[in-house]
């Protein structure tokens, strides 16, 4: 009985470190991806690309926050684009929308940008969650 309370617990213990992890964490929209992301910009729906700095605390305050946006966006079919400026790859981003702070996050239509946030609060993203 002892022992299988142990395996529980720690499968328990497994699953929430994980989700804990999952969750605190960015996810980078992936380098192959990155072409087709940006394209969307061009279009009529609203695409709001997220700008972050691995080891930035004031990005790491926002994680939970960006996650949420991201997962929302998804259930409703919207483009939500997540770059990392210590990912080579992506640097051309941050030039090309004269981003020099992270985190910013921009909300682009048309191939313009309509809103940005530089240093966004919690207040901020939960707006752009809800837009």
């Amino acid at each position: 009985m002892k022992k299988m309370f142990i395996i529980i617990a720690t499968i328990v213990l497994a699953v929430v470190t994980t989700a804990f992890l999952w969750n605190n964490k960015y996810h980078d929209t992936p380098n192959d991806q990155l072409k087709t992301a940006f394209h969307q910009t061009l279009g009529k729906h609203k695409t709001v690309i997220v700008f972050h700095k691995k080891g930035c605390s004031t990005c790491e305050k926002l994680t939970g926050d960006v996650n949420k946006l991201q997962k929302m966006r998804d259930q409703n079919s919207q483009a939500t684009i997540v770059v990392d400026y210590m990912n080579l790859a992506t640097r051309q981003y941050f030039e090309q929308y004269h981003v020099q702070v992270a985190p910013t996050v921009l909300v682009v239509q048309k191939g313009s940008v309509i809103k940005r946030l530089v240093k966004p609060t919690h207040e901020q993203m939960a707006q752009i969650v809800r837009e």
